[in-house]
C-alpha cells in the first residue's frame, strides 16, 4: 500500500496542475443539430452543414465533421452510424450506414416513384439493423435493413403511408406511425416485420424506446386537440399521459432513460419549440429551468431535447444558437466524475476488459481500480501516465504515457481484479492521470488484451 501511494505522489510531483472545470452545457457550432447519443453519454452524432458530425465530446477537443450525409443515430459503442445522403441531382435521398473504415455506404431502396427514395431514422445498439422510411408504389413504408436481408418493407398498417421512426437497442421493437382514421397514429412492429396499431383513431407517433423495448415514448392526443407526451408499457399495454410543458402547446416525448426515470422531449406551437425533461418527482420541466436550478447561467434557448443517455444525465438536441440559425447542444446534469472512460480497449477471450475507478480522489480517501471481463486466472499490468499518448501497441492502442508500471496484478477465476489504495495527500487540483491495464491473452490479436483507457482528475 505505501509503495503505491509513494509512487503516485512521485508522479504528481513531476506534473503541473491542469485547470479543470465541469461543463454542464456545450453549444456546438452554428448550423449543427445533435440527433443521438450513446447509452454511456460519451459519443454524440448529428447534422452539420454539408454532412454530419461525430464527437467523443469529453475526450476530443472538437467534433469530427463527416461530409456527405447527416448522422441521425449511433450504435451503442459509437462506431456505426445511420444517416441519410441528401438529394443530389439525379440521385435521390438515400438511407446510408457509416463507419470510419468504410465511410458512407448507401442502403438502396424499394421500388419508388418519389425523389425521396429512403431516409434513415434509427439504428440498433449493435449497429446491424437500421430502420426508417422508404417509398414503394408512391406510398411511404417503414423499412428494416440488415446486411443479410437488405432493405425489407415493414407490414403496411392502417390506411398506409407508414414510417418507422425508432428501434430498441436490442433490435426487437420498432415504432413510428401509420396514417390512421384522422391523422398519424402510433404504430409498432416486431423484428419479423409484422406490426399493429393500438387504435386507428389515436393521433400520434412513437419516437423512442428503452434498451429492450419494454417502454416506448411518443406523442398522442388523449383529449381535445392538443398532443401530449406519452410513455407506454409494452407488458401491461398502459399508455400514460405525461402532458406537456405549456398549457396551449403540443408535447412530444423523444427518448427515455433505461428504467424510465428520465424522459426527454419538447413542446411545439407552430414554429416555436421548447426543450424539456420529465421525472416522476418533478413532472415535465423546462431544460433551461433545470440548468438554472443547477446554477448554470447564460444558456441559449434550448428548443428540442432529442435523445438522452441510459442514466438520463446527458441530453442532446438543438437550440436557438446564434442569430444566424440553430445549433446543437449537449447538456450534462450529473456532478462531474473523477473518472472518465476513454475507450481504446482491445478484446480478448472475454471481450474488452473493463477498467473502472471509484473514489473521490481526496487526500487519504479510499480509491479502487477494478478490472473485469479479463482472462480468468491471469495477471495484468497497470500503466499510469501523466499524459495520454494513444500510441499503437500490440495491434491496439496504449493510452497512457507509461510513466509508472505496476505488474503482476492477479486476476481471479471470474476474470476480475480489484486494486484498493488510499489517494495521496498533496496532489494539486485539476491533475489528470491516465490508466490502462494490459494482460496476456491468446485470444487477442497479438496475444495481449487491453482495457479501456481511464482518465482521473483531482477536484
Amino acid at each position: 500500500m505505501s509503495f503505491r501511494v509513494l509512487s503516485l505522489t512521485l508522479l504528481a510531483a513531476l506534473a503541473g496542475a491542469l485547470p479543470s472545470e465541469a461543463q454542464q452545457i456545450v453549444v456546438l457550432p452554428n448550423g449543427t443539430w445533435a440527433n443521438d447519443v450513446t447509452p454511456d453519454g460519451e459519443v454524440v452524432v448529428g447534422t452539420a452543414p454539408g454532412g454530419g458530425f461525430i464527437w467523443r465530446w469529453r475526450v476530443d477537443p472538437a467534433p469530427t465533421f463527416v461530409p456527405g450525409a447527416d448522422m441521425v443515430a449511433v450504435s451503442d459503442d459509437g462506431t456505426v452510424v445511420a444517416g441519410t445522403i441528401p438529394f443530389a441531382g439525379p440521385s435521390p435521398e438515400t438511407a446510408a450506414i457509416w463507419t470510419a473504415a468504410t465511410g458512407w455506404q448507401p442502403l438502396g431502396g424499394l421500388e419508388s416513384c418519389d425523389s425521396f427514395l429512403t431516409s434513415a431514422y434509427g439504428i440498433s445498439g449493435d449497429g446491424t439493423t437500421i430502420v426508417g422510411l422508404a417509398w414503394m408504389n408512391c406510398h411511404g413504408l417503414g423499412f428494416r435493413w440488415t446486411a443479410a436481408t437488405g432493405m425489407v418493407p415493414l407490414q403496411n398498417l392502417a390506411n398506409g403511408n407508414n414510417r418507422c421512426s425508432a428501434i430498441s437497442s436490442d433490435g426487437t421493437d420498432l415504432g413510428g406511425f401509420a396514417q390512421g382514421t384522422f391523422n398519424r397514429t402510433p404504430a409498432y412492429w416486431a423484428a419479423d416485420t409484422t406490426g399493429t396499431v393500438l387504435n386507428p383513431a389515436f393521433r400520434g407517433e412513437v419516437f423512442g424506446f428503452d434498451e429492450d423495448g419494454d417502454l416506448s415514448v411518443g406523442t398522442n392526443v388523449f383529449s381535445g386537440s392538443l398532443y401530449s407526451a406519452f410513455v407506454r408499457n409494452k407488458q401491461s399495454g398502459v399508455m400514460t399521459n405525461l402532458g406537456h410543458l405549456k398549457p396551449t402547446w403540443n408535447g412530444q416525448a423523444t427518448d427515455i432513460s433505461e428504467g424510465g426515470g428520465v424522459i426527454v422531449g419538447f413542446d411545439i406551437l407552430v414554429f416555436s419549440r421548447e426543450a424539456w425533461m420529465w421525472t416522476a418527482g418533478s413532472g415535465i420541466v423546462s431544460l433551461n429551468a433545470k440548468l438554472t436550478s443547477l446554477g448554470v447561467t447564460g444558456a441559449p434557448a434550448l428548443q428540442v431535447s432529442r435523445a438522452c443517455s441510459d442514466d438520463g444525465n446527458v441530453i442532446v438536441g438543438g437550440c436557438a444558437g446564434t442569430p444566424l440559425g440553430t445549433a446543437g447542444f449537449i447538456v450534462d446534469l450529473a456532478p462531474p466524475s473523477a473518472f472518465v472512460s476513454l475507450g481504446q480497449g482491445l478484446a480478448g477471450i472475454n471481450g474488452v476488459p473493463a477498467l473502472a475507478g471509484t473514489g473521490a480522489l481526496l487526500p487519504a480517501a479510499p480509491v479502487t481500480m477494478a478490472l473485469s471481463n479479463a482472462k480468468p486466472n491471469g495477471s495484468a499490468t497497470l500503466f499510469v501516465g501523466l499524459t495520454a499518448i494513444n500510441a499503437p501497441f500490440k495491434q491496439g492502442v496504449l493510452v497512457p504515457q507509461p510513466n509508472y508500471v505496476l505488474g503482476g496484478l492477479r486476476i481471479n477465476g471470474a476474470g476480475a481484479m480489484s486494486l484498493p489504495f488510499l489517494w495521496p495527500a498533496g496532489l494539486p487540483g485539476g491533475l489528470s492521470l491516465y490508466w490502462q491495464a494490459w494482460l496476456a491473452d491468446p485470444a487477442a490479436p497479438a496475444g495481449f488484451a487491453a482495457s479501456n483507457g481511464l482518465e482521473s482528475t483531482t477536484p
